[in-house]
């Protein structure tokens, strides 16, 4: 079915995110494709940790345990500084744009092409070429999020729909947030997910939905353990970042231990099942 392209562009949200952008263009240099801005920071929720995608045309060499990291399971996240009175911290996802273009294309499960079907902010674009492929990144996004993940028969009003995949999607990853986030989610930029509902609806009869997606499903809820494992391998103070983000959408709060910190892959498993247990997690 036609999609329409997310929308993108537009004056960058702040000053703080423009000093952002171009502190990740001078640590990757000419390998940067595109600094892109999604998420609850972009939807206005300034005190959130924003959340950067950085699309590169190939990995540096070093560190060497990076670019083997990001090439077996993209993105590789990492965290930087960021002038943000709540977390501090900005959350920066990098990956190849060759690993993106795959992903979206022939990924059976949605961690790329759910996120990057939301509405977005290019802070940066290398050249034409770049952007068209941009372009191309969102409309299959909005594809296969219509066409793969709604429930059979779909919910017949725009809102119900989006629930539905919303739903869907964050059961797909280790994931914090609740019912809450999938309203936010739609009520930030309704009138974008209506016209994709609609134009969905005139093309309903041709869509037959994936027949595969509770494998889908369940793929994905494991590629997501073993992102958050390896990004103890790439992101600072990580067990302090889990924690706050999990206290955060969820309301429970735990602390770990010194030794936790220091060897999370180690010691931090039974903190990671109490928190299971508490529910700050599905």
């Amino acid at each position: 079915m036609e999609a329409e392209g997310v929308p993108i562009g537009g004056e960058p949200v702040d000053d703080a995110i423009v000093n952002l952008a171009a502190r990740l263009h001078e640590r990757y240099g000419e390998r940067v494709d595109a600094i892109i801005l999604y998420g609850s920071y972009l939807r206005g929720v300034t005190d959130a940790m924003p959340d950067v995608y950085v699309l590169l045309n190939g990995w540096p060499a070093k560190p060497r345990l990076h670019r083997w990291l990001g090439a077996a399971l993209p993105p590789n996240v990492l965290n930087l500084p960021f002038d943000n009175e709540v977390s501090g911290r900005a959350k920066i996802s990098v990956l190849t744009t060759a690993q993106l273009l795959r992903a979206v294309t022939s990924d059976r499960h949605p961690y790329f092409w759910a996120r990057f079907a939301q509405p977005c902010q290019r802070l940066h674009c290398r050249d034409q070429d770049v952007a068209a492929q941009l372009d191309f990144v969102a409309i299959r996004s909005a594809q296969r999020l219509m066409d793969e993940v709604a429930a059979d028969p779909a919910p017949d009003t725009s809102a119900a729909f989006w629930m539905t995949v919303f739903a869907r999607t964050y059961a797909a990853e280790v994931r914090s947030e609740g019912p809450s986030k999938h309203e936010a989610l739609y009520a930030a930029n309704r009138d974008y997910y209506d016209r994709l509902f609609q134009a969905r609806q005139a093309n309903a009869a041709s869509i037959r939905g994936s027949q595969a997606w509770p494998l889908a499903q369940a793929t994905g809820k494991l590629l997501s353990l073993l992102r958050i494992v390896k990004s103890v391998l790439t992101f600072e103070d990580p067990v302090d970042y889990m924690l706050w983000k999990l206290e955060r959408h969820s309301g429970v709060r735990l602390d770990a231990t010194e030794r936790q910190r220091r060897y999370p892959l180690l010691f931090a498993w039974p903190l990671a099942w109490r928190l299971y247990r508490l529910k700050a997690f599905r």
